[in-house]
């Protein structure tokens, strides 16, 4: 099977053909693995994703148009799998900073509430692309590559919306009076 393309392999494991879903996790098990270990820097957390990975394949094989190459296809759904870890480890982040202020930190938790309001301040004032391609590249340290494949960009447009998006957050808050 070591020569049959990619495409043609996800056709037959469409048709049924377990023995070709063997074939790609084999391919591509490394590099998936890899790509989630680079952005979670956790084996566990890799190990994971890259399992969650190969069920959404699995769940949306019927999906896959085989006139178009496989590998871009692949890394988009895992583009998407890291997307959701970093909305739930941002919804997670949240619940633990509620959980951890204590009514006895009066300063702190006005503090807290203060810059939780001026952060949703300044982003309401970008729009939705804007502030999620500067959340997940700023917030999330993912890459522009990553970002423009989710958003169905090129690199270059979605570096350009999160310029854009630094430059409406740096004049916003240079017109706010301290």
């Amino acid at each position: 099977m070591g020569e049959i393309p990619d495409s043609k392999l996800m056709e037959q494991y469409v048709e049924g053909c377990s023995n070709a879903f063997d074939e790609l996790f084999g391919r591509y098990e490394r590099r998936a693995y890899a790509y989630f270990l680079k952005r979670s820097r956790s084996p566990e957390r890799a190990s994971d994703l890259y399992q969650e990975l190969f069920l959404r394949l699995h769940r949306f094989r019927d999906r896959f148009d085989a006139s178009k190459p496989f590998a871009p296809w692949f890394f988009r759904i895992a583009s998407r799998v890291w997307l959701d870890e970093l909305r739930r480890l941002h919804r997670e982040a949240g619940m633990s900073i509620q959980a951890e202020v204590e009514p006895s930190e009066g300063a702190r938790v006005e503090r807290v509430a203060v810059a939780r309001e001026e952060a949703q301040r300044l982003l309401g004032e970008l729009s939705p692309e804007q502030a999620r391609v500067f959340l997940l590249a700023k917030i999330g340290g993912v890459e522009y590559a990553e970002i423009a494949l989710a958003l169905g960009k090129s690199v270059a447009a979605t570096k350009q919306i999160g310029s854009r998006a630094m430059r409406r957050l740096r004049l916003v808050s240079e017109s706010v009076p301290a």
